[in-house]
C-alpha cells in the first residue's frame, strides 16, 4: 500500500465520522453516574487520603452534602505534592501521571464532573492522531489509518472511557504514541528517535502498571526482528536501561508499600467460572464495536447474555480472520509488531486468571493494548479489501461489513448516550437519589463505605438533604424534625437492628432491578430503605 490519502469520498466520509465520535464524547457528559472510581480520583487529585476523609467527616451526627463534598475540591489547603504522596500511599499500584494532570486540570477549569472528565475527553481526541501515526508507520497507508480512526470514533468501549475520570485513555494514548515512537525509531534510528521513544515509553509506565506488558511486548519484537543484524538491540537497552531508571522511585514505592497494593486489588483474585469469565470476554469484544443496551430486549425480544454470546462469535470470527489476513498478506515487521502487542498482554493477564483464579482478564481496561491490536488489524483487512480495484460481490460485501461495523457503533452511541446508565437500566444510586431530594426533610442514615460508596450519591444530593453516617450499627438513635428517613447500603448488622426495633416500620422504597451478568453477579437487588 502506499501512503497516497484515501480516495475523496472515503475521505469525507471518514471526517463526518470523525465529527460524530468528538460529538459523541462530549454528548451528556454530566449526564452518566459519577460513580465511585470517579470519587476516589477526585479525592486523590485533590489531595487527601481515604482515611482523612473518613476521619474528618463527623460521625454519628447530622451533617450536610457539602462537608462530604468538600474533600472531593481541590484547593489551595492541599497541593501537587500531596497528590503524589496520597497516590503513592493509598495506593502504589496506580502510577501518578494521570492524576497529577487531572489535579493540574481541575485547578485551571474547576472541581464539576464535567470538568474533571473533560480531560480524559481531551486526551481521547488525541488517540485520532496517536493511531493515525501508528499505521502509517506499520501500513504505510493513509487508507488504513483513516479506517482505523473511524472504527475507533465510533467504539463504544472508547467512547465509555473518554467519559470516565479514570487514567484509562491517557493510557490508550500512551500505548499508541511509545509504539509508533519505537516503529519510527527503528526506521530511522537516530539518537532523537531514540530519546522520543525513551520518553514516551517512560510516560505510558507512569501512566498504568500494565504499559510493563506494553514495553515487554516491545522488547521481544526488537530481539526478534534485529537478531541477526544487530544494529538496534544495543540503543533500545541503552533507552531501556534509561526507562527504568526513569521509573525505579516508583518502583520504590510499589516494593515499600506493596502490601497496600495487594489490598487494593485482592478482589480481582476472586475465583471466577469459566463459563463467566468466557462471557466476560466475548462481552468485551463485542463493547469495542456494538454496546448492548435494555432497549434492545425491549424491541427485539433479546435480553444481554444471548446477545453477547451471539454476536461475540461473530465478531471473534471475524477478529480471528483478520489475524490470519494481516499474517498472509504483510511483511514479518509488520504482523509480528502487532502479534507481540496483543500476545504479551493477552498471556500475561488470561493465564493466571486460568491458572491461579481471578478476573483481570474480563476488565476490558486491562486488556486495552489487545483491544488497540485488534482494532488495528481490522482496519487493515477493511482497507485492503474495500481498496481492491473491482466491484465484485465479494467486493461490495465488505463494504457492507465495513458500513455495518461503524453503522453499530453509532447506533451504540446514539442510543446509549441519551441515557443516564450506559446499558440503559435503572442505575441504584440515580434513581435513590431522585425519591430522596423529592421529600421535604429527609435525612439519610447510612455506614456504607464514604467515598466510594456514599460520595456517589452524596454529588446527586440537594442542599436540604441532611446525612448521619453510623459507626455504631447497633446503637443509632433516631433525631426528630425529619419528614422522611432513608436507609441507604447499610449493613447487615445495622439492617437488622432497625428491623428488631417495634417502633419503628421499614420498608423497602427502592430496588435496582439489574443483577448484571457473568462475573458481576449481585445475590440479591441493591435496595433502599424506608423508615
Amino acid at each position: 500500500m502506499d501512503r497516497l490519502l484515501p480516495p475523496k469520498g472515503l475521505r469525507f466520509l471518514i471526517l463526518i465520522i470523525l465529527i460524530i465520535g468528538i460529538f459523541f464524547r462530549f454528548t451528556n457528559l454530566g449526564q452518566k453516574l459519577f460513580d465511585g472510581d470517579e470519587s476516589i480520583t477526585s479525592v486523590r487529585a485533590a489531595g487527601y487520603t481515604v482515611a482523612e476523609v473518613i476521619n474528618s467527616i463527623p460521625k454519628d451526627t447530622i451533617i450536610r452534602p457539602k462537608e462530604i463534598e468538600t474533600f472531593r475540591i481541590v484547593s489551595r489547603e492541599t497541593s501537587l505534592l500531596d497528590t503524589l504522596k496520597v497516590t503513592a500511599l493509598g495506593a502504589p499500584q496506580h502510577t501518578p501521571l494521570y492524576f497529577v494532570l487531572t489535579r493540574i486540570w481541575m485547578q485551571w477549569f474547576g472541581n464539576s464532573a464535567v470538568a474533571m472528565r473533560s480531560f480524559t475527553v481531551f486526551t481521547s481526541l488525541l488517540v485520532f492522531p496517536a493511531i493515525y501515526w501508528l499505521c502509517m508507520e506499520l501500513f504505510k497507508s493513509s487508507t488504513v489509518a483513516s479506517i482505523a480512526v473511524a472504527l475507533i470514533a465510533v467504539s463504544p468501549i472508547h467512547i465509555i472511557h473518554a467519559q470516565i475520570a479514570r487514567p484509562r485513555t491517557l493510557w490508550i494514548l500512551m500505548i499508541l504514541l511509545s509504539s509508533a515512537a519505537l516503529l519510527r525509531t527503528i526506521r530511522l534510528n537516530n539518537k532523537t528517535t531514540w530519546v522520543i521513544y525513551g520518553v514516551t515509553l517512560s510516560l505510558n509506565l507512569y501512566t498504568f502498571l500494565f504499559s510493563i506488558f506494553v514495553a515487554s511486548a516491545h522488547g521481544i519484537y526488537v530481539f526478534i526482528i534485529d537478531f541477526q543484524k544487530n544494529k538496534i538491540i544495543k540503543p533500545y537497552l541503552f533507552t531501556a536501561s534509561l526507562v527504568i531508571l526513569s521509573f525505579a522511585p516508583w518502583l520504590n514505592v510499589i516494593i515499600t508499600h506493596v502490601n497496600t497494593a495487594k489490598k487494593m486489588t485482592e478482589w480481582t483474585n476472586q475465583p471466577a467460572a469459566f463459563p463467566d469469565l468466557l462471557g466476560g470476554w466475548l462481552k468485551n469484544l463485542c463493547d469495542i464495536f456494538f454496546y448492548w443496551h435494555f432497549k434492545y430486549e425491549q424491541t427485539f425480544l433479546i435480553s444481554e447474555k444471548p446477545f453477547v454470546f451471539y454476536f461475540g462469535i461473530a465478531i471473534l470470527s471475524l477478529i480471528i480472520y483478520a489475524f490470519y489476513f494481516l499474517w498472509r498478506n504483510t511483511p514479518r515487521q509488520v504482523w509480528l509488531f502487532i502479534f507481540t502487542l496483543t500476545g504479551v498482554t493477552s498471556l500475561a493477564v488470561v493465564l493466571p486468571d486460568l491458572i491461579f483464579g481471578g478476573r483481570r482478564s474480563a476488565l476490558d481496561r486491562y486488556m486495552f493494548p489487545c483491544t488497540l491490536g485488534i482494532q488495528v488489524t481490522v482496519a487493515y483487512l477493511l482497507a485492503t479489501k474495500i481498496s481492491l480495484a473491482s466491484s465484485t460481490l465479494r467486493v461490495k460485501s465488505w463494504q457492507l461489513i465495513t458500513v455495518l461495523l461503524i453503522s453499530l457503533g453509532i447506533l451504540s452511541c446514539t442510543i446509549s448516550g441519551q441515557t443516564e446508565s450506559w446499558n440503559g437500566q435503572e442505575d441504584f444510586i440515580i434513581q435513590s437519589s431522585r425519591i430522596i431530594n423529592k421529600a421535604t426533610h429527609p435525612l439519610i442514615i447510612s455506614d456504607d463505605d464514604i467515598v466510594s460508596g456514599l460520595m456517589p450519591l452524596n454529588y446527586r444530593l440537594d442542599p436540604h438533604v441532611r446525612l448521619m453516617l453510623v459507626t455504631q450499627p447497633n446503637q443509632v438513635a433516631l433525631p426528630e424534625g425529619f419528614s422522611d428517613i432513608f436507609l441507604f447500603s447499610p449493613s447487615q448488622e445495622l439492617l437488622s437492628f432497625m428491623q428488631k426495633k417495634t417502633e419503628w416500620q421499614i420498608k423497602p422504597i427502592y430496588q435496582s432491578s439489574y443483577l448484571n451478568i457473568f462475573l458481576w453477579k449481585a445475590s440479591s437487588p441493591m435496595t433502599l430503605w424506608k423508615l
